[in-house]
């Protein structure tokens, strides 16, 4: 992982997982801690085992409660040890944002995090990808334009394609963020995460606006 300078976590039944029909990657916007000597490679890994081990202090275990309830909360209850062996977890900003959440990566943050990302889909090739948060979102969608939108949710979910490899994105509000709810985001967790696509036909092509207007006026 040449690219690559905070490791995602790598759930042990990730490529084969039990709980959801695809390979999903939860993609977390950017790392956070209090202490700079603990921002290395291994931060997410780090995270995610002091949630497993209950010995978190920097907030990420009530975070990952809330991504586990936001998507199982109209399925059976997913327990941590269960939700992380079946996932693969990753910070797109690949960088020291601040010692806490509610500081913003800068401009220069986002873009030097592209090709890091590029290298992490064509490692893992996930399936499906849960972006968490709609900066996040936005980011991605102007640095790796997706090739196709959902007919049904067109501004939440789309099809992107990484050299050969296809994967279906979708997401949903930060689930730190203020006022955030289960239930608004429940149609797009299903459809995104559990239920079957065909990019063929339940996806439509992105049309460009500038081309379609001038096509029109002739």
């Amino acid at each position: 992982m040449g690219e690559i300078k905070v490791r995602p976590w790598i759930g042990e039944n990730y490529k084969t997982p039990s709980i959801f029909p695809y390979r999903t990657l939860i993609l977390g916007e950017s790392n956070y801690t209090d202490n700079p000597e603990q921002f290395n490679a291994n931060i997410v890994i780090n995270c995610v085992n002091d949630d497993l081990t209950g010995q978190d202090t920097q907030g990420f275990g009530k975070f990952a409660t809330k991504v586990r309830n936001v998507i199982f909360q109209k399925r059976d209850p997913v327990d941590r040890e269960t939700f992380w062996k079946n996932v693969a977890f990753y910070n797109f900003v690949q960088f020291l944002v601040g010692n806490k959440a509610g500081v913003r990566p800068t401009e220069e943050m986002w873009k030097d995090s592209i090709p890091a990302f590029k290298e992490l889909i064509l490692e893992l090739e996930p399936e499906r990808v849960l972006v968490l948060g709609a900066e996040n979102w936005e980011n991605l969608t102007t640095h790796i334009s997706p090739y196709k939108t959902h007919c049904k949710f067109p501004n939440h979910i789309a099809a992107f394609m990484i050299n050969n490899h296809a994967f279906i994105a979708g997401y949903i509000d930060h689930p730190s963020s203020v006022g955030f709810t289960y239930s608004h985001w429940t149609a797009i967790i299903n459809e995104l995460l559990f239920t079957a696509q065909n990019i063929e036909t339940d996806f439509q092509p992105i049309v460009d606006s500038k081309q379609d207007d001038s096509d029109k006026s002739e």
